[in-house]
């Protein structure tokens, strides 16, 4: 499976390579007189959203009360490129503020993950990744918010320091301006597409997997402060209060990818691993659970090429409809998944209407709404094309406005200005 990716990678690589560096004195030469002839633009991006009507973060906000102590988490996952910790902290910034949470606790807490399911060498140092955690509320101290952005880049940096030795060109002659800057982007990006569906693939979603049970199995004050832990043997990881709590995940690029591959791996363990009575307890729970995953230059369809169907594929109404004759072996309620794709995006792609049925579990009731928008303002070049920047749109997503506001207060809730005028929904839902 994961063969059959590398030559895919390979040959799309081969095949757009001429059309990016072929097209790069033309643009370079439009993108300069655009720069110069630069006058004030209309906003003319344009956005569109199909799928079913899904609730924000505010929603959750919503059924926080002093008598019933709700918590609401997120946990972020980057995707392609190397990152640091604190990557994160501009997307924070805005979407607190649409929050209103105005209020950070001086405490951050910062987890090293280990895992005994990983096969480390002897000379190997136990690292998943590194999970930051922060604890956010507003003036009145009436509403609670964890959030949990996990790193998971020290996986893959290691094996990317070859192509490091690449991208600083110390060897043979230079390269032009323009085409070292796209030999920088592949070389930062694509390693990491191809390390995670070869020998990363475990270790990474293994990091994912520890990440999602430090937010459902503790609470706050019974996370540890710091150090390398593993937490199914942290004596706190409870689970008492997932059924509680609400849970969201924000992912970018390839960490859409890497998160629907960790819970369909953990439905493969769900089914296959003998449980305790605390282990049946806690899958009995989660299939009255609703999650919602909002993906950020979702990739989901490029990063499905050469894989099979997952186990249980196109059964949705079996397992997640009322009456359902399944229904007793499902999984989850609900998985919102949310995909944010910008059509100028060369990484990102919108989600076709029957993508879940094929290649979802059908286990995990995935419930897809589409939003396809302009991330990236489109600029005229020459008066005869029109070009958007591929990288802004790739990376702009976390600091949009409207991408924000719809993690925020989702689809019915949205900022009539900022969503409401400037986007079609086209709501898809069950007729009588």
């Amino acid at each position: 499976m994961r063969i059959s990716y590398l030559k895919y990678m390979a040959s799309l690589a081969i095949l757009t390579a001429p059309m990016l560096l072929g097209g790069c004195s033309s643009i370079a030469r439009g993108v300069t007189e655009a720069v110069i002839n630069q006058e004030e633009v209309k906003d003319t991006r344009q956005c569109e959203i199909e799928g079913p009507a899904f609730d924000g973060i505010r929603q959750s906000f919503d059924e926080q009360a002093p008598s019933t102590p709700k918590v609401t988490k997120i946990l972020m996952v980057h995707g392609v490129s190397s990152h640091l910790p604190g990557y994160s902290s501009r997307f924070q910034k805005k979407l607190f503020e649409d929050l209103g949470l105005d209020i950070v606790d001086s405490t951050v807490k910062t987890i090293t993950l280990d895992s005994n399911k990983i096969q480390w060498a002897d000379d190997q140092p136990h690292t998943l990744g590194t999970l930051k955690i922060s604890r956010h509320t507003d003036a009145q101290n009436a509403r609670q918010l964890i959030f949990y952005e996990l790193t998971w880049s020290s996986i893959t940096d290691p094996q990317k320091k070859a192509i490091m030795a690449d991208s600083a060109n110390y060897e043979g002659l230079p390269r032009a301006s323009i085409n070292k800057s796209l030999k920088n982007l592949m070389n930062e990006t694509v390693p990491d597409l191809l390390i995670y569906n070869g020998n990363g693939y475990e270790r990474v979603t293994e990091s994912v997997s520890q990440a999602v049970c430090w937010m459902l199995g503790n609470d706050w004050d019974k996370l540890p402060q710091d150090g390398v832990h593993q937490c199914r043997q942290w004596p706190h990881s409870t689970y008492a209060n997932m059924m509680r709590d609400d849970h969201y995940f924000v992912t970018h690029s390839l960490g859409s990818r890497i998160a629907i591959d960790t819970i369909h791996d953990l439905v493969a363990l769900n089914g296959t691993v003998k449980k305790g009575p605390d282990d049946a307890k806690r899958s009995k729970a989660a299939q009255d659970k609703e999650f919602t995953v909002f993906m950020l230059a979702n990739q989901l369809p490029l990063l499905q090429a050469g894989r099979s169907m997952p186990a249980v594929a196109g059964q949705e109404k079996a397992y997640c409809e009322v009456g359902g004759d399944k229904t007793d072996d499902r999984v989850l309620r609900r998985m919102n998944i949310i995909a944010f794709s910008d059509p100028n995006d060369i990484l990102s792609y919108p989600v076709a209407s029957d993508y879940a049925t094929s290649n979802i579990d059908s286990r995990i009731c995935p419930a897809v709404t589409n939003i396809s928008l302009n991330i990236a303002h489109e600029r005229s070049i020459f008066d005869t094309a029109n070009f958007a920047n591929p990288v802004s749109a790739h990376n702009g997503y976390m600091e949009d406005d409207r991408v924000i506001d719809l993690i925020a207060n989702g689809i019915r809730r949205s900022d009539a200005a900022l969503v409401g005028g400037k986007c079609r929904w086209l709501e898809t839902k069950k007729l009588p």
